[in-house]
């Protein structure tokens, strides 16, 4: 039994994300200032106006300490303001400054160019393969985790 980084589904996933995500933010970082997951958090306070940290920590993929920093730094560029939450006074929530939606809309129509343009290099059917290949590998990674830890 040997383990191969070429035949390895971790390793090769992490490859093709972390290319495309240092590719996407050479083309945002010189206009607007941010990198892909700064965009990403972005993306998502202005999609799901009242989220969490942890939601977005959740939605990333990341822990709640990097998304912490992530949106401390948003905060400082003033991209993010800090409000009181209402409902819950020891939770803040965050939400966009106005230059912070016109560097989302900016960015925005370079992330769809980008995604376009490799969508074209590929047929609808391996997309849908792609992406369904995706979920499995996904579900099937927890329960593997667990499989493992249990000794089986």
């Amino acid at each position: 039994m040997s383990y191969s980084l070429e035949t390895s589904i971790g390793y090769q996933t992490n490859l093709v994300a972390t290319i495309l995500k240092t590719s996407f933010t050479k083309l945002i970082q010189p206009r607007f200032g941010i990198a892909a997951e700064q965009f990403a958090t972005l993306k998502i306070i202005n999609e799901e106006q009242e989220i969490s940290q942890t939601k977005i920590a959740e939605l990333l993929g990341k822990d709640k300490t990097t998304v912490g920093r992530s949106i401390e730094s948003l905060i400082k560029k003033g991209l993010l303001k800090r409000e009181e939450c209402y409902i819950d006074k020891r939770a803040n929530r965050v939400s966009l400054t106005p230059e912070a939606k016109e560097i989302l809309a900016g960015a925005n129509k370079i992330a769809f160019q980008y995604n376009e343009g490799l969508k074209q290099k590929i047929t609808e059917k391996e997309l849908e393969v792609y992406f369904k290949v995706l979920n499995t590998i996904l579900q099937e990674s927890k329960n593997i985790e667990l499989e493992i830890e249990r000794g089986n």
